[in-house]
């Protein structure tokens, strides 16, 4: 058998050490921890888990529509998602199906085939015990992954994952715990807390078009930064900075998938291609122009029905789409994450991993932790600084909500 390098058993015995530390802070039961936990919740979160260190940035109970408007049909909720971004901004997706009870495989196996193309993910995991080898086989050839409880502690053994390990974004009882407080909190009122949830879960999901998605996003944040100002009590706080730091990690992902859309351009035309995203998202320049001109046409006719025909030559201000305010800003940012494109790899995991771990519990940054789930963390935590700037700058979040962007960060 090969013996392994020097640097393989140094990076063993960094992950044991930081595993051990963490099971230090976690070392009672799960059943202890997490009462009001099921197992299949757990599961979910484990998985989650699993996917975050095959490399993937997780989420988990996303409800899949077949649009973002009303009205719209539910068609599935994934239990967990995971995103892999490559360095030339390109995508890998997985998706892990948990709940799927006493279905008899094959049917659920041609199910999953239809919602996999659907909704356009590379690969499945179907967790199912007992599943004979040629269905396996079967599913196999159409990258679902037939998989039983004991195959995924198999893979936490491989990527060195401690079962007692429940960190960041990946722990069910903070999760849960702000997820319930956020969807109830109704200072000033309740209703724009569960629009907001619904974005986070359901609605962004559905939005094809990555200019879209920011723009909502972007509205989202800004709406947070006003709430998160006002007399809360500590637990509706820290729920707000809940919803900042999953809208945060949900703004990058479709800015990196502008950078796909762009990169092969040159700077002009970049430019052009994201300021009429920005004005027009999904829809043609064209299709907009027509729909304001028939819009302006209306509204003359109106007036000339009210006002008769000798007023036919009043000059109505015309109708049309502007870009927003922080069009300047977003195209800076965009530039800065293709022009350097290594610094950014990984971002989104380093997101979701710092944000909840360190960020909502208003921990100091513990770099030697990182430096085990990452290659590359001085360049992440600048990239991270630089985004979290923007964020705070279009927004008008306040800065003090981040760890990263606060003036004591001389021990981060």
């Amino acid at each position: 058998m090969a013996r392994k390098k020097k640097s393989d058993l140094d990076n063993e015995k960094q992950i044991k050490s930081v595993n051990n530390k963490n099971s230090k802070n976690t070392r009672s039961s799960e059943n202890t921890i997490f009462k009001n936990i099921n197992k299949g919740e757990l599961l979910e979160f484990q998985i989650k888990r699993l996917f975050f260190f095959m490399g993937y940035f997780p989420k988990t109970n996303i409800i899949i529509q077949t649009s973002a408007d009303e009205p719209y049909d539910t068609v599935t909720d994934l239990d967990v998602y995971g995103i892999y971004v490559h360095y030339d901004f390109s995508t890998k997706t997985i998706w892990a199906d948990c709940k799927s009870g006493a279905a008899q495989e094959i049917n659920r196996v041609a199910w999953l085939t239809g919602i996999k193309e659907m909704i356009e993910v590379d690969d499945i995991l179907f967790v199912k015990k007992g599943t004979k080898l040629s269905t396996k086989i079967f599913a196999n050839k159409r990258s679902i992954q037939i998989v039983d409880l004991n195959i995924i502690k198999d893979m936490e053994t491989r990527y060195g994952i401690n079962s007692n390990d429940w960190r960041g974004s990946w722990n069910p009882q903070i999760q849960n715990e702000n997820i319930n407080v956020f969807k109830n909190i109704s200072t000033p009122d309740n209703s724009i807390y569960r629009r907001i949830f619904k974005f986070i879960n359901t609605h962004y999901w559905a939005l094809d078009d990555n200019f879209t998605k920011c723009k909502k996003t972007i509205t989202a944040l800004r709406d947070l930064a006003v709430l998160v100002e006002l007399p809360l009590t500590s637990k509706e706080n820290k729920a707000i900075r809940w919803g900042v730091y999953q809208l945060s990690s949900m703004l990058m992902y479709p800015m990196l998938q502008i950078c796909r859309q762009v990169q092969y351009f040159d700077k002009e035309d970049k430019i052009n291609i994201i300021i009429l995203g920005l004005i027009y998202g999904s829809n043609s320049k064209a299709k907009i122009d027509d729909i304001l001109k028939v819009t302006n046409n209306i509204a003359r006719k109106t007036l000339y029905r009210y006002c008769g025909e000798e007023n036919s030559v009043v000059d109505l201000p015309e109708i049309k789409l502007n870009q927003p305010e922080y069009t300047e800003a977003f195209i800076n940012m965009i530039f800065r994450i293709m022009e350097q494109p290594l610094s950014y790899f990984d971002i989104l995991r380093f997101l979701d991993f710092t944000l909840f771990q360190y960020d909502l519990e208003y921990r100091e940054y513990d770099i030697s932790e990182l430096n085990i789930l990452f290659k590359n963390v001085e360049a992440l935590k600048q990239s991270a600084k630089t985004f979290l700037r923007f964020v705070c700058h279009i927004t008008n979040m306040p800065k003090e909500i981040f760890i990263l962007l606060k003036d004591n960060e001389k021990n981060i």
